[in-house]
């Protein structure tokens, strides 16, 4: 039996997000806003990766996975942005450009292409450490996402979100400047096209 067209969509939109999930995890290990007590080590890609269990922390980042996923489904998602900030300042911003996805399975069926790219990705993420500096002690984060108008209007309309609603971010709250961007690494294969870098601010780094 053949796995329909939109049963695809969903596979790569599950694969991505699940990538989201664990370099989210890890990102907020490296970036240090949180005590390193409540991560714990785990395997992925072939490589240690560390995973928050922090109850409300695991909530956030699997309820913005979400929207992530309804978005991937409908090639929608163009960026994903996780963001340090505090009230008033916007530090650093780690941006996945999504260029394109498709049907992963048509093309890495068994997947060895795309663990191999993740793991990749995953071990230059850490390397990108050597560029930042400490953020400030009451920075906290957020996930934000670029997507199509209409999707996002038809997300908004969708019974099953609402208990985790989405707000709009201005241009002006999501742009840092003056800005230094630092490159991680970009996937380029078949089946994804996916840019990750970060951008920090210049005035306080």
């Amino acid at each position: 039996m053949k796995m329909s067209t939109s049963s695809k969509d969903r596979f790569s939109a599950d694969i991505l997000c699940e990538f989201f999930e664990v370099v989210v995890h890890s990102i907020l290990y490296s970036r240090k806003i949180y005590p390193e007590a409540i991560f714990v080590q785990k395997r992925k890609y072939g490589t240690v990766v560390y995973q928050s269990v922090h109850p409300e922390i695991n909530e956030y980042i699997t309820e913005s996975l979400k929207a992530v996923n309804f978005h991937a489904r409908k090639n929608q998602l163009k960026k994903l942005f996780v963001c340090f900030h505090t009230d008033t300042a916007l530090y650093e911003k780690y941006v996945f450009d999504v260029l394109d996805i498709k049907n992963i399975l048509e093309r890495d069926t068994f997947l060895v292409d795309l663990e191999q790219a993740f793991r990749t990705f995953y071990l230059k993420l850490h390397s990108s450490n050597f560029y930042l500096k400490d953020l400030p002690d009451d920075a906290t984060f957020s996930v934000r996402l670029m997507t199509s108008a209409y999707s996002s209007v038809e997300f908004n309309q969708q019974p099953l979100y609402e208990d985790f609603p989405w707000t709009e971010v201005t241009d002006q709250e999501n742009i840092i400047e003056p800005a230094c961007i630092v490159p991680i690494y970009t996937i380029e294969k078949d089946f994804l096209t996916l840019q990750m870098y970060i951008e920090k601010s210049a005035d306080v780094y």
